[in-house]
Parts: structure tokens; sequence; C-alpha cells
């Protein structure tokens, strides 16, 4: 049985980059000093939604068949979702920070988003070479 957080020896890294993303993103969300109630269930929520929904577009993408053109176009789909989720998700971070009653800080974002462009990045990445083949 794999430890909390340990790579499977299968999984993509582009995936535990997301399952990463998934944790930071719960986290941040979660602390009610960072983001007061009154955020927590409009803005908070929808960042943590965004982030499983990034998770679950990459999972199935990696299930899908390359050599079955039907899922090929699926994956490619699913692929594509995440890389604008990851946009979405990024506006999403920069707008608590703008709103003053929620409190991260600029390093926090820097690296909040990192993360976000990591996983964009390695989405793009996975989804222009799958079109090559």
């Amino acid at each position: 049985m794999l430890k909390y957080n340990e790579r499977s020896p299968k999984e993509m890294m582009v995936i535990t980059k997301a399952k990463d993303l998934l944790e930071h993103s719960f986290n941040m969300t979660a602390n009610t000093e960072r983001f007061p109630k009154k955020y927590r269930f409009s803005i908070g929520t929808r960042i943590e939604n965004i982030s499983i929904e990034i998770y679950e577009n990459l999972v199935r993408a990696n299930e899908y068949n390359l050599t079955d053109p039907t899922e090929k176009a699926k994956r490619l789909q699913c692929q594509q979702q995440s890389i604008v989720l990851c946009k979405l998700l990024n506006t999403l971070i920069e707008l608590a920070y703008k709103i003053k009653s929620i409190k991260i800080s600029s390093k926090s974002v820097e690296y909040w988003c990192g993360l976000v462009v990591e996983v964009k990045r390695m989405s793009a990445a996975w989804r222009n070479n799958d079109k090559k083949q």
C-alpha cells in the first residue's frame, strides 16, 4: 500500500503535480484566517472545485487509449479542459489576493500560481505530444 502522497510507479508526473495543487488549494482555502467565511463559501469553494476538476480531467485523460480515434479525441478534450481550468484557477487566486478581506501574502500567491502554471505547462506538453502521435 502506498503511503500518503507517495507516487505510484505508474502515475504520471502531471497527475502527481495536480494532486499536489489540489492539496495545496484545499489547505489555503480551509484556513479561516486567510479566507473569512464570507469568501470561504464562494471563491474558496470555487477554487476547490476547479482544483478537483483539473485533477479529474487529467486522471480521465490518462485512462483513454490513444489507438482508438474516439478515445484519443476524448483524451485531448480532457487535456484541453485541464489547461482552461488552470487559467481560470490562476484568475481566481489573483482575485482572492486582490480582495482585501482575504489575507494571502504575495509569496503564497506566487507559490500557488506557480503550482498551477506547472500543471498547465505539463498538461499542454502532454497534449501536444499526443497530437503528434
